[in-house]
């Protein structure tokens, strides 16, 4: 079974289908977020989260096209971990500068449990929503270790 933190997964996925949203500014719950108690544990989750929804098709990164569904998670990675070499940008700008957002898949997925809304994000975990979140990351899960 793909394990994730519900409750921040789906706050999350909530106010990408809103507005847009940096990696410094995902999952702010999770561990304190950047300022948190752990914060190389946060930006693997954030990487996580990026990853696994960038490849479901319910995010998108605004401005790069290279970062699609579909895509090799290391491109993510090496942004996320070594900056953008080619324009450069070191890595904490990466952090700020790197937007995303919620794709049409998202908004019909929220929108068919009526969590399309900013009075959803601080609602407990739907889990009608959490059901279909653990099937969709299931299928496209690449390796062992994310389907424990």
């Amino acid at each position: 079974m793909f394990s994730f933190p519900a409750h921040d997964y789906q706050q999350q996925l909530i106010v990408a289908a809103l507005d847009d949203f940096t990696p410094n500014a995902a999952l702010p719950n999770y561990f304190g977020g950047q300022y948190g108690s752990n914060p190389e544990v946060w930006k693997q989750a954030v990487l996580a989260f990026l990853d696994i929804n960038l490849r479901c098709g319910l995010i998108e990164a605004t401005h790069r096209p290279e970062l699609s569904q579909g895509s090799d998670r290391h491109v993510l990675e090496v942004l996320l971990t070594q900056g953008d070499a080619d324009n450069g940008l070191p890595v904490d700008i990466v952090w700020d500068a790197l937007y995303f957002n919620g794709t049409e898949e998202l908004n019909l997925m929220l929108e068919g449990v009526n969590m399309r809304t900013w009075d959803s994000v601080s609602l407990a975990p739907n889990s009608r929503l959490i059901a279909e979140l653990t099937s969709l990351y299931e299928s496209n899960a690449t390796d062992k270790n994310e389907k424990q």
